[in-house]
C-alpha cells in the first residue's frame, strides 16, 4: 500500500540516492573548481544541476529495475518495489529533476556541459541499465557514467572536452567505479544471479574476483599518482597525503589477494575505497587554493 503519512518524504530521498548523489555531484564540483577556483553562485548552482540530474538518473533506474530489484534482500525495501511511492508520483519526479538540473547547468554553464548531463543519462539509463542483464562486465562501459560528472564541471566552468587535467581525472573515476562494483558483487553476486542477472560469480571463482578487483585497485592507485606526475596537484603537502594514502590503498586491499581463507568484511574495502576518493577530492581543491 502506497504510504500518504509523512514519511514519503523520506521514500523521495530514498528514491534520490542523496548518499550516493551528493559525492556524484561533488566530483562535478571539483571538476569546476580546479578549472575556476573563484568560488560564486555559479558554481553553486552548477554542482546543484548536477545532482539533480544524477538524482533523476538514480529515479529512472528505479523505475526500470522495479521488478528485479522485488527479487533481491537487498533492494526489495526500495520505495517501488516494496509500494511505498507509486510509479505516476516517481516518473513526475524524475521529469521535475532532470528539467531542473539541466536547466541549472545550462543557463549558469553552457550547453555543452548540458548535453554532456543528457549524455551521461542516456548512457547510465540506455546502456548501462540495459546491459546489466545481458553481460556480467557491463560495469566496464557502465563505468563511463562515474567519470562524466567531474567533465560536467569542468566544461560549465569553460574548459575544453579534451583538455589534459580533465581527461586524467575522468580516468580516475572511471577506473575507480569497477572495484566499487565488483566489491558489491563479493557480497551481493549470489542475489544478481538469483534474480537472474548475469554476475561474476558464475564467470569466476570469489578468489579471481578478489584478484581481479585488487588489479583495479591498482590502477586506480596509478591514475590518483598521474594527477601528481603531470601537475595537476602542485603542491607538496598533498602529494605526500596522496602517495601515503595510495601505500595505505594497496596495502589494505592486498587482504584480497592472500590466500588464508577467502571471506572478508567487503563493507571495510567498500569504505576504503570511499574515503580514498574523497580525499583526493579534497587534496584537489586544497591544491588549488595553496598554489
Amino acid at each position: 500500500m502506497i504510504n500518504n503519512s509523512g514519511s514519503r518524504f523520506r521514500h523521495y530521498l530514498e528514491l534520490s540516492k542523496l548518499k550516493i548523489m551528493i559525492p556524484v555531484s561533488l566530483t562535478g564540483f571539483t571538476g569546476y573548481y580546479i578549472f575556476n577556483s573563484h568560488l560564486s553562485l555559479k558554481i553553486a548552482l552548477v554542482t546543484l544541476g548536477i545532482l539533480l540530474t544524477a538524482i533523476s538518473a538514480s529515479v529512472m533506474n528505479q523505475i526500470q529495475e522495479a521488478g528485479l530489484d522485488a527479487k533481491m534482500a537487498r533492494t526489495k525495501d526500495r520505495p517501488l518495489p516494496a509500494k511505498k511511492l507509486n510509479l505516476k508520483h516517481s516518473w513526475i519526479f524524475f521529469f521535475f529533476s532532470l528539467l531542473a538540473g539541466l536547466a541549472l547547468i545550462y543557463t549558469t554553464g553552457n550547453i555543452k556541459a548540458a548535453a554532456i548531463s543528457l549524455f551521461t543519462l542516456l548512457w547510465y539509463n540506455g546502456i548501462y541499465t540495459y546491459s546489466k542483464r545481458i553481460t556480467a562486465f557491463a560495469v566496464v562501459p557502465g563505468a563511463l557514467t562515474g567519470a562524466l560528472p567531474p567533465l560536467i564541471g569542468w566544461v560549465a566552468a569553460g574548459g575544453g572536452i579534451w583538455d589534459k587535467p580533465i581527461i586524467f581525472l575522468e580516468f580516475l573515476f572511471f577506473a575507480g567505479q569497477v572495484p566499487h562494483f565488483w566489491i558489491l558483487i563479493l557480497k551481493y553476486g549470489n542475489e544478481y544471479r538469483d534474480a537472474g542477472i548475469p554476475s561474476l560469480v558464475n564467470v569466476f571463482s570469489r578468489r579471481q574476483i578478489n584478484r581481479l578487483t585488487f588489479i583495479w585497485v591498482i590502477l586506480s592507485v596509478i591514475a590518483a599518482l598521474f594527477l601528481c606526475y603531470f601537475e595537476i596537484i602542485l603542491s607538496i603537502p598533498a602529494t605526500g597525503i596522496l602517495l601515503f594514502a595510495s601505500v595505505i590503498v594497496v596495502w589494505q586491499f592486498s587482504g584480497l589477494t592472500r590466500k588464508q581463507g577467502l571471506t572478508y568484511d567487503y563493507r571495510k574495502y567498500s569504505i576504503i575505497l570511499d574515503l580514498y576518493f574523497l580525499l583526493i577530492l579534497i587534496l584537489l581543491i586544497l591544491d588549488k587554493m595553496i598554489v
